[in-house]
């Protein structure tokens, strides 16, 4: 049976760019905005508005608080997660999509964890995809627009797939704009470093590994 490489599955499971899921108000209403200073000259305002509905307002809101209180340098590089990126509803309709904390990590240092994605090779990789989740990606609800990063590899170094997880480092760019009526990618990391970790998919089932995912992984040893 022939494999479809991973990119062109999230297609198929989400052709219209991944769309987003429903917001809640949930009990007792979100928690209002606040604000972090991120740095001495600057404070960011924390919109928990439009939420959605699997983020508690107070552990987003501590998060974002944790992650900001990083300078963004090479050396103290902002850690991000999904929830950060991708944890609000985007609005396609909005010429300033990004609430205030997303737009304040623009051009600075971050380091992430996740899973590559490539779009068609398997070797020679120079940029993919990063996702929070291969199991998600194929089992579950995949990825909404705002929770993918593209990287670009070190020096545009080719890598061979893999399905461990990754942790990077690099300057990201944050960008809204459309293509032919398309969202380009909204995240763009240039990685400086690349570290391949042990398989640690966080919406695996317990003991589940790689092998698990089947017919869904392109043809590789495990």
């Amino acid at each position: 049976m022939n494999k479809l490489p991973l990119a062109t599955l999230l297609l198929f499971l989400c052709p219209s760019a991944c769309g987003e899921a429903e917001p809640s108000n949930g009990e007792g209403g979100r928690a209002p905005s606040q604000s972090v200073s991120v740095l001495p000259d600057a404070a960011v305002s924390i919109d928990t508005d439009n939420l959605l509905s699997e983020i508690d307002p107070s552990d987003y809101i501590a998060e974002i608080r944790e992650a900001l209180s990083h300078s963004g340098t090479r050396e103290d590089p902002i850690p991000i997660t999904t929830d950060f990126l991708g944890g609000w509803m985007f609005d396609e309709t909005l010429d300033d999509p990004f609430p205030p904390h997303v737009k304040a990590i623009d051009g600075k240092y971050i380091i992430v964890k996740g899973f590559m994605l490539p779009d068609i090779d398997f070797e020679g990789i120079t940029d993919f995809h990063l996702v929070r989740s291969l199991w998600g990606c194929c089992f579950g609800a995949p990825p909404r627009v705002n929770e993918l990063i593209m990287v670009r590899t070190p020096g545009g170094e080719g890598l061979r797939y893999t399905y461990n997880t990754l942790e990077i480092v690099g300057k990201v760019e944050v960008k809204f704009e459309l293509l032919d009526g398309l969202i380009e990618d909204l995240y763009r990391l240039q990685a400086e470093s690349i570290i391949e970790g042990d398989f640690d998919d966080p919406l695996a089932p317990v003991g589940a590994t790689a092998a698990d995912l089947g017919d869904f992984l392109p043809e590789m040893e495990f």
